[in-house]
C-alpha cells in the first residue's frame, strides 16, 4: 500500500511541475517587468523625483492589472488545449486519472489566481498610500485600516478577522476557477463541441447564477456566525445574530466547499466518461 500510495504522489509531483513549468513560460515576465517599474517607483521616491515616479507607479498599477486578466487567460488556454485541444489525446493518455489531471491545473492555476489578486491588492495599496500621503486629499489608507482593526478587542479577534478575510479570498478564487473548468469540460461533450466557446459561455454564466443565488438561499434559511463581540469574546451563533459585535458569515463557505467537491468531482467524471477528444 505504502508503495502504491508512493505512486501516486510521484505522478501528482510531476504533474504539478509540468503545469508549473507550462505556466511559467508567460507569467513571470509580467512579474518582472512589474518588479523593474516598482524599482523606477521607489527610485523616483527616494530621488525626488516626479518623473520616475509616475512612470513607475503607472506602468507597474497597470502590469498589476493586466496580470489578472493573463493569469486569466492561462487559466482557460492551458485547459482547454493540454486537455481538449491537440495534446488533449496525449494527456489522457498519461498514466494518471482524470481527478489527478483536474487536480494539478487547480492547484498550480488557482495559486497564480491568487497571487495576481493579491499582487493588484498590494500594489493599489501602496501607490494609493503615496499618493494620499503625498497630496492629502483622502484619509490614508494605512490609517483607515488601522482604524478598523481597532474595533476588536483583542489580537485573537484581529488574527481570526484575518484568517476569515484570507480564507474568504482564496475560497472565492478556487470556486471561480473550478466553475471555468467544469464549463469547459462539460462544453467538450459531443452535443456541445461543435459550438463549445458559446456552450462555455453559457454554462459559465448558469454556474455563476447557482453559485450567488445558492449562496443567497443557504443564508436565508440557515445562519452559522462567528460573532466577535465587544467583551472580547467569540461566540458561533446558529439562525440570527443575537450577540452584539461583528459576524462573520460561515455559510458562504460550507456552500462553497460543497460547490467545489460537486463539480470537482462531475468535471473529473465527464473528463473521464463523456469527454470527445477531436
Amino acid at each position: 500500500m505504502t508503495g502504491s500510495s508512493d505512486k501516486v504522489k510521484g505522478k501528482m509531483l510531476k504533474l504539478l511541475k509540468n503545469d508549473f513549468l507550462a505556466s511559467a513560460r508567460v507569467i513571470p515576465l509580467f512579474y518582472l517587468v512589474e518588479i523593474v517599474a516598482l524599482g523606477v517607483f521607489y527610485f523616483g521616491k527616494f530621488a525626488n523625483k516626479q518623473k520616475y515616479l509616475f512612470i513607475g507607479g503607472g506602468v507597474g498599477w497597470v502590469v498589476s492589472v493586466l496580470l489578472i486578466f493573463v493569469t486569466f487567460f492561462f487559466v482557460v488556454y492551458d485547459y482547454q488545449k493540454s486537455l481538449f485541444g491537440q495534446q488533449g489525446y496525449l494527456s489522457f493518455t498519461l498514466p494518471v486519472n482524470s481527478k489527478q489531471l483536474l487536480g494539478s491545473k487547480l492547484v498550480i492555476y488557482g495559486l497564480w489566481m491568487v497571487v495576481s489578486f493579491a499582487d493588484f491588492i498590494l500594489v493599489t495599496d501602496l501607490i494609493t498610500r503615496y499618493v494620499q500621503g503625498e497630496y492629502g486629499d483622502t484619509i490614508d489608507s494605512a490609517s483607515a485600516m488601522l482604524s478598523l482593526f481597532a474595533n476588536f478587542p483583542s489580537k485573537a479577534q484581529l488574527i481570526t478577522y484575518a484568517i476569515y478575510f484570507i480564507a474568504y479570498f482564496f475560497g472565492t478564487i478556487l470556486s471561480f476557477t473550478i466553475m471555468v473548468y467544469f464549463s469547459i469540460a462539460l462544453s467538450h461533450i459531443r452535443q456541445f463541441q461543435k459550438a463549445h466557446i458559446i456552450w462555455s459561455i453559457l454554462i459559465f454564466i448558469g454556474t455563476f447564477i447557482i453559485f450567488v443565488a445558492g449562496i443567497s438561499l443557504f443564508e436565508k434559511y440557515f445562519g452559522i456566525y462567528i460573532v466577535l463581540g465587544a467583551d472580547k469574546s467569540m461566540k458561533i451563533n446558529f439562525g440570527n445574530v443575537t450577540s452584539k459585535g461583528t459576524p462573520l458569515e460561515l455559510i458562504p463557505f460550507v456552500f462553497m466547499v460543497i460547490q467545489d467537491v460537486v463539480y470537482f468531482f462531475l468535471t473529473s467524471h465527464i473528463m473521464h466518461k463523456r469527454i470527445n477528444i477531436s
